[in-house]
């Protein structure tokens, strides 16, 4: 007997007119139990949340429904879908070797879909009066469905992992995908994947973001302590840290593109060390740094920080400075520039007047307007610090620009 029959046998002996209506039920409800599935594995196993909430959101939804519809055919006529059931059990095992992912997770997903479809079944027993012997077979039927599908899903796995171990450039991809996805994904997957691809774990990584327009064929060759995923729409590599620079700037003209290193962190905050990366990279197109083509993110942090949501930042503005717009767009300027040097200066009128080139009794006559308009909030240090951030984000803004306010 072939391994795939020995784990069918047991869903073989139904009448067949009880398995087809009971088929006939479930199918009609089918929908809906793909959606609790879907819900339910995004709340319980981070790595499918992203997966659910990303691209691969509609292959993983297809997925789910192939498995609950796999086993509605089998309660209907179990001798017609084995073939089917063997190959397309296997086939979910190669996809995720394939894709990079976790056995344990896929093997955690098919519990939870158990769980899920047997609250499912029992509130279909009840709406339809099911008796006790049948809601006792679907049960064993189900649960037993899941032992098959996790044990060939896992024979599926384990037969693409090697030939997936054999592309270095992939495992390597593969090993960078764990590693951002940190600390969601078991340290012991990201130990075992390096060995598979010889790459000694450092205790500190960089992440670096690649021009997306680059020729990404030299990153692949940046050096063996590499990881690199250039197929990626945001293209990067991660490398152990420190990062000298002349090895940065050896990348930047290899590609001939802009390319911007994060800081460094430990291999966990791979991911925050990309993020950062990429509003570097974000802020060189934007014109706000002009470090190209090498932006070393350790040296702009504040910046970083003060552009890394603009949206929050300019609520901060309006409600600080809306006052502001009551003045003409020219002396709105004025004050705006005028505030801004005094809260730097800690209001020495002197070295305001030589900053702005005005006279000092210019600055205390603009300090008198911004007095009024402003009142308490001048001495309030929560709010002079909230009105510094937000212009030293419109001077940054400006310098890109070449105008403060607009």
């Amino acid at each position: 007997m072939s391994h795939d029959s020995a784990h069918t046998s047991h869903i073989d002996a139904r009448p067949p007119l009880q398995s087809q209506q009971l088929a006939t039920l479930m199918r009609s409800a089918l929908p809906g139990l793909v959606e609790q599935i879907t819900n339910e594995i995004r709340r319980a196993i981070p790595e499918y949340a992203r997966l659910a909430d990303g691209p691969g959101g509609y292959a993983l939804r297809s997925r789910i429904g192939r498995a609950a519809g796999l086993f509605v055919d089998l309660v209907d006529n179990p001798a017609t879908y084995r073939g089917r059931l063997g190959e397309t059990c296997r086939r979910f095992g190669r996809e995720e070797a394939t894709d990079g992912r976790s056995l344990d997770n896929l093997l955690a997903a098919y519990h939870v879909g158990a769980r899920v479809s047997w609250r499912w079944i029992m509130r279909l027993g009840k709406r339809h009066n099911l008796s006790s012997p049948v809601m006792s077979r679907l049960a064993e039927m189900l649960f037993n469905y899941v032992d098959e599908l996790s044990t060939l899903s896992s024979h599926g796995y384990h037969d693409a992992e090697p030939r997936f171990r054999g592309s270095g450039t992939e495992l390597r991809r593969r090993l960078l995908r764990v590693i951002l996805d940190l600390p969601d994904t078991p340290a012991r997957a990201v130990a075992e994947l390096a060995r598979a691809a010889g790459w000694q774990v450092p205790e500190q990584v960089v992440s670096i973001a690649i021009d997306p327009g680059a020729d990404l064929v030299p990153a692949l060759s940046f050096g063996p302590d590499t990881l690199a995923d250039v197929h990626d729409p945001a293209p990067h590599v991660l490398v152990p840290a420190p990062l000298e620079a002349w090895r940065a700037q050896q990348l930047a003209a290899r590609l001939g593109a802009v390319v911007s290193v994060g800081p460094a962190v430990p291999v966990a905050g791979a991911a925050s060390s990309l993020r950062w990366a990429r509003q570097g990279l974000r802020l060189v197109r934007e014109g706000v740094i002009t470090d190209a083509p090498v932006v070393f993110c350790a040296d702009h942090l504040t910046t970083l920080w003060l552009l890394s949501d603009e949206e929050l930042l300019e609520q901060v503005g309006m409600r600080k400075l809306a006052v502001l717009d009551h003045f003409p767009d020219r002396q709105r300027l004025r004050l705006a520039n005028t505030l801004f040097a005094w809260l730097r200066t800690n209001g020495n009128i002197k070295e305001i007047a030589e900053k702005l080139g005005v006279h000092p009794q210019t600055v205390r006559y603009r300090m008198r307007q911004l007095q009024e308009a402003l009142g308490d909030q001048l001495h309030d240090p929560d709010a002079r610090f909230e009105m510094e951030a937000s212009l030293r984000a419109a001077e940054l803004r400006a310098e890109a620009r070449e105008l403060l306010f607009h």
